[in-house]
C-alpha cells in the first residue's frame, strides 16, 4: 500500500512538472497503457501534491508596445510677394539678430519671399543692392575661378553673400570705392532675411512685378510735374498756366493710393505749386490796383470792384485749402470737406485783436490780413468763409486753425469765424 502511494505521489509530481514546461515538451503524451489516472488542470489552477504548498498563478509576461511617431512630410515652400509692415524694418545678410544689416525697409515696401530659416524670411536682393568681387579674378568680363567670394562691400572683411563660378560672365564697373573690386548686381541665388514678423503675404511673386510697374508709372508723372513747375516757375504769373501740373499731381494721388508715401510727396509738392501760384495772382491783382492810371479812374466803377473784390481773394486761397483737404481726405475715408472743418476745430484757437490788410508785395505771404495787439504784430489769417475785408480796422476775436506760415515772422491762420 506505501509503496502504491508513493508511485501515486510520483506520479502526480510528473504531471505538475508536465504542465509548468508544455512549452518546451507539448509533443509528448501519456501512454495509453498507462496505469496511471488523467489529472483536469484548469487554466487558473495548478494540481499539486498533498504536503506541497499551492503555487501561485503563472503570470504571462506582456511587452508594451511603444506608440510610433508619424512620419511629416514638409511641404515645399510657396514663394511670395511680402509687404513690410512696420518702419525702419531691419534687412540682414544671415538668419539671426547678429546678422549684418543690409538696409532698412520702409512700411509697405514689397520683397520677394522665396525661403524659411527659423524665424525669418529669405527674400530676393531689393533693387539698389550691390555687389563686389575681386578683379583678379575677372578678365573680360568673364569669371576666372571657382567659387569666387561676392561681398557686400569691396573688402575682404566684408561678409560673402554669394558665390560665381569659372565662365560665369558679369557685368559690372570698376568701384569707386576701391578700384580693386568690381562692382556687380548680387549674382542669382543672392538671398537676404528679414523676421517674419514683419512681413505680410499680398499674393504670389508676380504681385511685386505688377506693382513695380505701377510705382514706375507714378514716379514718371512726379518727375514730369516737377520738370513742368520748374519751367512754369521761370515763367510771368499772366505766362503760367498749371493745369497740366496740376492734372499730374492728381492722377498720383487719385490712382496710386496704393503708394502712401508717393501720394503725399505730390500732395506736399502741388501744395507748395498752389501756394506760390496764389501769391503770384495776389501781387499780380495788387500792382493792377496800384498802377491805375487816370485814364483807368474814368472807367466803371464796377470793372474796379471786379479787379479789387475781397470774394476774390477769398477763392484764391481755395486751392490751397483744397490741398490740405485732400491729404486729409486720403487718411479718412474721404470724408467731405465740412466734415474736414470739423475736426480741424479740435485744434482751433482764439486771437484777439485788431485786423489790418496784408498788402506787401511779397512771395507766399501766408495771409491777406494781419491781426496786431497795440501795434505788435500777432499773426497772419486768411479766409475762404469769413470776408475779413469787413472786419478791418476792428477789434475782434477769431477762432482759428493753424496753418503754414511759410517761414514768416509770425504763426499763419485759418479763420472759421469771427466775435
Amino acid at each position: 500500500m506505501s509503496k502504491r502511494l508513493s508511485y501515486v505521489t510520483i506520479a502526480l509530481g510528473l504531471c505538475f512538472l508536465s504542465n509548468v514546461y508544455s512549452d518546451e515538451a507539448s509533443s509528448e503524451t501519456v501512454p495509453e497503457s498507462s496505469a496511471i489516472e488523467p489529472v483536469e488542470i484548469h487554466s487558473n489552477e495548478v494540481p499539486f501534491a498533498a504536503g506541497f504548498e499551492e503555487a501561485a498563478p503563472v503570470q504571462k509576461q506582456i511587452t508594451p508596445t511603444l506608440p510610433v511617431a508619424p512620419v511629416v512630410v514638409e511641404k515645399p515652400f510657396s514663394p511670395f510677394t511680402g509687404k513690410v509692415k512696420a518702419k525702419k524694418v531691419r534687412l540682414r545678410a544671415s538668419a539671426d539678430l547678429d546678422g549684418r544689416v543690409i538696409k532698412e525697409l520702409n512700411r509697405s515696401d514689397l520683397v520677394v519671399v522665396n525661403g524659411q530659416k527659423g524665424d525669418f524670411y529669405a527674400v530676393e536682393p531689393p533693387s539698389g543692392i550691390k555687389a563686389y568681387v575681386f578683379r583678379s579674378f575677372i578678365l573680360d568680363g568673364v569669371v576666372e575661378g571657382n567659387r569666387v567670394n561676392v561681398r557686400l562691400e569691396p573688402s575682404l572683411d566684408s561678409p560673402v553673400i554669394g558665390h560665381l563660378n569659372s565662365g560665369d560672365r558679369i557685368k559690372g564697373t570698376i568701384s569707386s570705392l576701391n578700384n580693386k573690386w568690381y562692382e556687380i548686381s548680387p549674382p542669382s541665388g543672392t538671398r537676404f532675411y528679414v523676421a517674419k514678423e514683419f512681413i505680410e503675404s499680398i499674393g504670389g511673386p508676380e504681385v511685386k512685378v505688377q506693382l513695380d510697374k505701377r510705382r514706375n508709372a507714378a514716379e514718371q508723372l512726379l518727375d514730369a510735374a516737377a520738370l513742368l513747375t520748374q519751367s512754369e516757375m521761370n515763367k510771368s504769373y499772366r505766362e503760367m498756366d498749371i493745369e497740366r501740373i496740376k492734372h499730374n499731381y492728381q492722377a498720383v494721388i487719385n490712382e496710386y493710393t496704393d503708394f502712401p508715401e508717393l501720394c503725399d510727396k505730390a500732395k506736399e509738392s502741388f501744395n507748395i505749386l498752389q501756394e506760390e501760384y496764389t501769391q503770384r495772382k495776389i501781387a499780380f491783382l495788387e500792382e493792377k490796383s496800384e498802377g491805375k492810371t487816370s485814364a483807368d479812374e474814368g472807367k466803371s466803377s464796377s470793372h474796379l470792384e471786379v479787379v479789387l473784390n475781397p470774394t476774390d481773394r477769398m477763392k484764391m486761397w481755395e486751392p490751397v485749402e483744397e490741398s490740405i483737404y485732400l491729404g486729409w481726405a486720403s487718411r479718412n475715408e474721404d470724408r467731405s470737406m465740412d466734415e474736414f472743418y470739423e475736426d480741424q476745430k479740435q485744434n482751433a484757437v482764439k486771437v484777439t485783436g485788431i485786423v489790418e490788410a496784408y498788402s506787401a508785395a511779397v512771395k507766399r505771404k501766408p495771409g491777406d490780413f494781419i491781426i496786431k495787439d497795440k501795434d505788435l504784430p500777432l499773426a497772419y489769417v486768411y479766409s475762404t468763409q469769413i470776408n475779413l475785408q469787413d472786419y478791418v480796422g476792428k477789434k475782434v476775436t477769431m477762432l482759428v486753425i493753424p496753418r503754414s506760415n511759410n517761414n514768416f515772422a509770425f504763426p499763419a491762420y485759418f479763420v472759421l469765424s469771427v466775435e
